[in-house]
């Protein structure tokens, strides 16, 4: 059995007047599936019997790439702000990006772009119900938007931040693709572009070149490009506005660098959310109405899911609500055909901030994979991350917020009454690591039968600590500085004098894993962290207590590194007995990866991660 979204009202957020209904759903758009979100006002509730109803619609065309990522949270936060001035507003993910079906190596990625952005269009038109359409277009969308909206009609077209040239794009993911510390030592010869884990090939990066922004003819009434206040006013794109004829204003905001970069560090840009939401309402109240308040109700729409191939094999996509408070939502992935009872339910937990789609896109097509070989999975977004929405902005965002362990066990009772499976996976990178760990330490639930721990950082975590402050920092370095041990270059570098650390900086390092290793020996004196009713952060740092509790409780414990990431080095240094004891039982197993970072942003790792965890679930698993 399987349950869809269909309309989730949520609290509203501290500084809102009033709540917003936010759909999930799916359009169709040249034959395929983009994933989307309608952010609705509180008029458009069920039961409401206001008579002003939304006759303006909004579009959202969103970044392309990382940047889509790392906006995801601000572009949410202009969507409910449009909603809260009864502006009726669609964001959707572009064909092969997001949730949306299709993959970032597919044929004809700037014609499908394209019709997305028409194909949503049309739908608010004959959907919505609204007489008057705005489209919002932020970075490379706006690019986009502009190009696609020669063919249809619209009243008012922003630009926010826009990338007025395609060469200039292609030429700034170049360069980070070019910085990225796994680039591949073979010369790549299809043009193919891969840039903080997010792709594009040799075909695309050609079709993209090719455009700019000042050789587009938008079909709209106004232009309002809202610029970046860190970079000098693009006159020539506002004077080829006024050469077509079109009104064109232009404003500058602050906030767009805090808005892209990563999504632990980034920030709500509320000055130019404000300001387009201000000048967009304005520009729709001067539109005539076409019809009485009282003369049309238009229902809320629902949610609906997608079908789609991976591996040759049929499955669907389904959004889902999990729980109205705290609000939890996540994205079902599932064999067409029933999926086996004797199969484990695997949930697969937020990555630092990153909303439930991963790091370069990998929770998404790891989900689609596991659904393949007949597996449901569930991408989940911890309450105050992604579309899981917090009471208040103050419980936005934090990677490691104590409550995900209430999450993880509401999920677990949803998984269990939705399909009646005996059996969970949990799974996660990072802080998802750690969150799948401290509760197969933890909890006291049966059905939690094995933790996929993937590149883990730390083991341990209380309130209060944070990403700059947290002890395993010192570990991680020391296992850097280990490492270079074995590299005769760094040898050289350090009796030549150019090292950072300097001899005594290495003899330092020496003594503090030495420490360490006696710090450890002592550590079994202590007691041990327990098991209670209420989980949360452990009570102490005691890696090897955790493992224990993990392996009385029957929970396998399987870990994946890259090579170069540090969790192995951390795990062996705190608890490194109690590991060893642990493989002899069959109860703690290792896998390692070589040429990938702590994130898999090279596509070619990526996929030997998913390879690599197919293979251990289908052994596992499978009779």
């Amino acid at each position: 059995m399987t349950t869809a979204v269909e309309d989730i009202p949520l609290a509203s957020d501290s500084d809102c007047t009033r709540s917003v209904l936010r759909t999930p759903l799916y359009l169709q758009s040249r034959g395929r599936s983009i994933f989307g979100w309608l952010h609705q006002p509180d008029s458009m509730m069920p039961g409401n019997d206001q008579t002003e109803k939304p006759r303006h619609g909004v579009v959202v065309c969103l970044p392309l790439g990382f940047e889509q990522l790392h906006a995801h949270r601000g572009i949410r936060h202009l969507c409910d702000r449009l909603a809260q001035n009864n502006l009726l507003t669609l964001r959707f993910d572009w064909d092969g990006t997001g949730d949306s079906t299709g993959e970032d190596t597919d044929a004809e990625r700037l014609s499908h772009w394209l019709e997305n952005v028409r194909d949503s269009v049309r739908w608010m038109k004959e959907h919505s119900g609204c007489d008057h359409i705005s489209v919002i277009g932020v970075r490379a969308g706006a690019l986009l938007a502009s190009l696609a909206l020669e063919n249809i009609e619209i009243d008012n077209l922003i630009l926010w931040a826009p990338i007025s040239s395609g060469r200039s794009f292609v030429r700034e993911l170049s360069v980070i693709d070019m910085m990225s510390e796994t680039r591949p030592t073979e010369v790549v010869t299809d043009g193919s572009i891969e840039a903080a884990g997010f792709r594009i090939t040799g075909e695309t990066a050609a079709e993209l070149s090719k455009i700019a922004l000042t050789k587009t003819k938008p079909n709209c009434r106004r232009v309002f490009i809202a610029g970046r206040d860190d970079a000098p006013p693009d006159t020539k794109l506002s004077d080829h506005f006024v050469s077509l004829g079109t009104p064109v204003e232009q404003q500058t905001f602050p906030g767009i660098s805090e808005l892209l970069i990563e999504p632990h560090k980034g920030e709500i840009p509320a000055q130019a959310i404000h300001g387009i939401a201000d000048w967009l309402t304005h520009q729709a109240s001067l539109n005539e109405p076409v019809y009485g308040g009282n003369e049309t109700r238009r229902d809320v729409v629902r949610g609906t899911g997608a079908r789609l191939i991976e591996a040759g094999v049929c499955i669907r996509e389904i959004p889902c609500r999990i729980s109205d408070e705290p609000n939890l939502f996540g994205i079902l992935s599932e064999p067409e055909s029933t999926a086996s009872d004797d199969l484990p339910f695997i949930i697969v937990l937020n990555s630092g901030s990153s909303y439930r789609i991963g790091p370069g896109r990998m929770n998404v097509e790891m989900t689609r994979r596991f659904a393949s070989q007949g597996f449901r999975s569930l991408r989940l977004d911890f309450c105050g991350l992604g579309d899981s929405i917090a009471a208040t902005t103050a419980m936005e965002n934090d990677s490691y917020a104590s409550s995900v362990f209430r999450d993880i066990e509401i999920t677990l009772e949803w998984v269990r009454k939705q399909f009646g499976v005996r059996r969970v996976v949990l799974m996660g990178l990072c802080s998802g690591a750690y969150a799948s760990f401290q509760s197969a330490a933890q909890f006291r639930d049966p059905a939690l039968v094995e933790c996929v721990l993937i590149n883990p950082l730390t083991y341990y975590w209380c309130d209060g600590m944070t990403l700059e402050n947290a002890p395993t920092l010192e570990l991680i370095r020391e296992h850097y500085y280990m490492n270079s041990a074995f590299q005769p270059s760094k040898w050289l570098k350090l009796l030549s004098g150019r090292s950072s650390i300097g001899f005594a900086g290495a003899f330092r390092l020496a003594r503090q894993r030495l420490q360490s290793l006696l710090r450890n020996k002592k550590r079994r004196s202590r007691p041990e962290n327990v098991q209670s009713a209420h989980v949360c952060h452990p009570t102490c740092d005691d890696l090897a207590a955790d493992l224990k509790n993990a392996a009385a409780a029957n929970r396998q414990v399987s870990m994946f590194f890259s090579t170069t990431d540090p969790g192995y080095s951390i795990l062996t240094c705190k608890a490194g007995a109690q590991a060893r004891r642990m493989v002899r039982r069959q109860q703690l197993s290792f896998t390692f990866l070589d040429d990938a970072d702590h994130t898999f942003s090279r596509h070619s790792a990526r996929n030997r991660l998913i390879e690599s965890l197919c293979r251990h679930l289908t052994k596992r698993y499978s009779k």
